[in-house]
């Protein structure tokens, strides 16, 4: 299977190279190298380019509660990445995770119309919402995101415009999905209705010469979409649950009573604000998520609404700089790299955050715990960047519970449950 896969990403690179004009092709000479990934590209200026790059997670996760079975290694993620340009005006991008057992392995891929600093983007990637969401992995340092992404809408089939006005101080994107999630997926949208999603970013002191506030923007993001009953898929995880199939809050078409009847509309509203000044760095959000005329069998339709919020704060040890460029915060870059015959070894951060998430108490099955109405959690983190391809993040995460949680079911046919999670986890990552 992995060989099949590897056979078809390959012929998929062929493809783009026969789609470039000849005569371009002919006339160009290409050189390699490396910076943010393997690139291959034409000495020509504006001219073709392909970068080759890829992720890598691997996790030890300990848990302090006796009713978890959890304890032990996993791979997290493994995936390679292709993106580049054909000229100045088009840019692609694919993305095909290997880990994990479901089969819709293709994470991105698409294609990007350029002119200047505006882009159309067309095919599969993230929906513009949400400054956690729209961070690269490689620029969290936490093990996991915070509850409040599993509000989030993820990836989608779609179109967006996005770009830059006002010298980079206003930064916005708006795209039209088909609302039902990464393609390959089952839920459908019968109404062929599409998904409208928006996220606006200001930084209203950028390159105003006012170097302790040049960082500091705010933000909006928000979508809405008319769905079907396939469309209600709710689960919301904890940092300790995420890749495993325990929740903290769980809505889905059959877990009301057995079955939901119908539902109109899913909403999502967003506001975010960070700020960064030399080593410190400091980021929040608050997020809203609804389903309206929700109609659970033997009884009337109703809204089902859904919160959370976080804050994070983060400093580097070493004294290097944190930046936040087209509304995200780019990766920590080490000024002396991992080298212990020159006695340098990389960059050190540790980052703190505290989240909270509130679920719709009206739509909970006591009996099943499987949901609660509320959760807090509070993390510490230590990163250790040796270089800015890679690094270890030691993550402390206590998350306690309003409702007890079921956890397992021993082979007695006994059954544990938790009011509160506490999870270490040690995390290898290369991200290149």
């Amino acid at each position: 299977m992995l060989k099949q896969t590897m056979v078809k990403l390959f012929e998929l690179i062929i493809f783009f190279s026969l789609i470039i004009p000849q005569q371009i092709f002919a006339e160009s000479i290409f050189s390699a190298g490396y910076k943010d990934g393997f690139y291959i590209k034409s000495e020509e200026e504006a001219g073709i380019e392909l970068r080759i790059g890829g992720d890598f997670e691997t996790d030890y996760r300990y848990f302090g509660e006796d009713e978890r079975a959890d304890n032990g290694f996993d791979i997290r993620k493994a995936s390679i990445i292709f993106e580049g340009s054909l000229t100045r005006y088009f840019r692609y991008g694919l993305e095909y995770e290997f880990q994990g057992n479901e089969t819709k392995h293709l994470v991105d891929a698409y294609g990007e119309a350029v002119c200047g600093r505006h882009s159309l983007r067309l095919g599969q990637f993230k929906e513009p919402f949400s400054l956690e969401w729209q961070t690269v992995d490689k620029g969290l340092y936490f093990a996991e995101r915070s509850m409040g992404y599993y509000l989030t809408p993820g990836r989608d089939i779609g179109v967006m415009l996005h770009g830059l006005f006002f010298d980079q101080s206003f930064i916005y994107a708006f795209g039209m999905f088909n609302g039902d999630g990464i393609d390959g997926s089952t839920s459908g949208n019968q109404n062929d209705d599409p998904e409208m999603a928006a996220r606006l970013v200001y930084a209203p002191f950028k390159n105003k010469e006012i170097k302790w506030l040049d960082a500091l923007q705010f933000g909006g993001s928000a979508t809405y979409a008319k769905i079907e009953l396939n469309n209600v898929d709710l689960e919301i995880k904890s940092t300790g649950m995420a890749g495993n199939e325990l929740s903290i809050y769980t809505l889905q078409q059959n877990s009301k009573f057995g079955v939901l009847r119908d539902v109109d509309s899913r909403r999502r509203f967003g506001l975010e604000t960070a700020w960064a000044f030399g080593p410190f760095a400091i980021q929040g959000e608050y997020i809203k998520f609804q389903y309206t005329d929700l109609l659970p069998s033997g009884d009337e339709a109703r809204d089902a609404d859904f919160s959370s919020w976080y804050v994070s704060a983060l400093y580097s040890l070493t004294g290097e700089h944190h930046i936040f460029s087209g509304g995200t915060i780019k990766p920590l870059y080490p000024e002396r790299f991992f080298n212990p015959d020159e006695g340098t070894y990389g960059a050190v951060c540790i980052a703190a955050r505290i989240e909270h998430f509130s679920g719709d108490e009206d739509w909970i099955t006591p009996d099943t715990f499987v949901s609660v109405r509320e959760a807090d959690a509070y993390s510490v983190a230590v990163n250790w960047i040796l270089l800015p391809m890679l690094r270890c993040i030691f993550d402390y995460t206590y998350t306690d519970f309003s409702d007890p949680i079921r956890s397992r079911v021993k082979p007695d046919g006994n059954i544990d449950y938790i009011n509160s999670e506490t999870v270490l986890t040690c995390r290898f990552s290369i991200n290149f």
